[in-house]
Parts: structure tokens; sequence; C-alpha cells
């Protein structure tokens, strides 16, 4: 699960841009979603826990059922992000991250990402409409379209023979003139 990049500097959401045709199309139709996040670094370690059980109380609240999970885990952020707090940014450079897997009506998508968004514990987040199975990319497989062609390490260029002062000289009026 990735992050948005700093330049948009939005919260992370693909639900909302595309949450009408999920009402309309889905209705009351239970679908499969994920939520990924990153909780702010500044959070104590024994917090933790606490955001995530709010988290869960907002998918539960809307009926939503969590079927699979990972606790968070502080991470490095691949760029410093800021967030509002309190009425004053604060700029981040490591923050907990996080996922839920689960399930719930396509109408209450929205009423649950306003909730991710009213949280001022959250970082970013992402909501996507998924599948039920694990899909996790592992490590890549090996090659296996044959042995690779060994390269040669780049040779240095064979030293020159000394230049006299007067070639030297020649050649240098020689581009002049030019």
């Amino acid at each position: 699960m990735s992050d948005d990049t700093q330049e948009e500097g939005k919260t992370l959401s693909t639900v909302s841009d595309v949450s009408e045709e999920v009402v309309g199309d889905e209705g009351a139709e239970n679908r499969i979603y994920e939520v990924g996040y990153l909780l702010v670094g500044s959070l104590a370690e024994n917090d933790v826990p606490r955001e995530v059980t709010v988290i869960k109380d907002i998918l539960e609240k809307e009926g939503a059922v969590v079927f699979a999970e990972e606790f968070p885990k502080m991470r490095p952020l691949t760029y410093k992000m800021k967030k509002s707090i309190s009425g004053a940014y604060q700029t981040f450079e490591n923050a907990y991250f996080g996922w839920m897997k689960f399930e719930v009506t396509g109408d209450k998508v929205k009423v649950i990402e306003e909730e991710l968004k009213r949280d001022v514990a959250i970082l970013r987040y992402l909501l996507i409409k998924t599948v039920r199975e694990h899909t996790l990319v592992g490590a890549r497989p090996p090659r296996t379209d044959g042995p690779r062609e060994k390269r040669e390490a780049p040779t240095e260029a064979p030293p020159s023979a000394p230049v006299s002062e007067v070639e030297l000289e020649k050649s240098i009026e020689k581009l002049i003139a030019e």
C-alpha cells in the first residue's frame, strides 16, 4: 500500500472520487474494501492500540466486518509529511503503517471515509475496493529466461604517448585559428 505524493498534499482516497458510482451501482450489496493508513509518528507506542481500536470502531459503527488486518508498525517515510494539528502544521518523518480489510455495503463507504478524515491521529489513508483473497506480493521469482550475459568491467583507456610542448602549441594555435 502506497502513500500519495507530497506535491499533491492531499489525503489519499480513491473511494471519494467514485463514491457516487459505488452507491449507485452497489447499493446495499456487500463489497470488500481495504484501508491502509499512516498514524502520526508522534503517538506513544502504547497509544497505537487505542488508535487502531478507534479505526475499528468507525468501521463497525457502519456495519463493516473486519476480517484481515496488520497491526501498525513504525516506518520511516520516504519524504516528510505535514499535517495540521490544532491549528499548527507538524512535520513527520516516521509514521505507524497498518491496514484492515473489511466487508461493508457500498452506501456506507462514504460515511466511513468522512470519519477517517476527521481522525487527527491519521496522517494519511487509502481506502480502496479490493478482493477477499490475500493479495500481498512476495519476492520476485527467479528469472527463468536463461543465464545472464556477463558484462566485463570497462577498461581504462590506454595511456597516451607524451606530447611535446611544440606539438601542443601547434594544436592550440590551430584551434584558435579556426
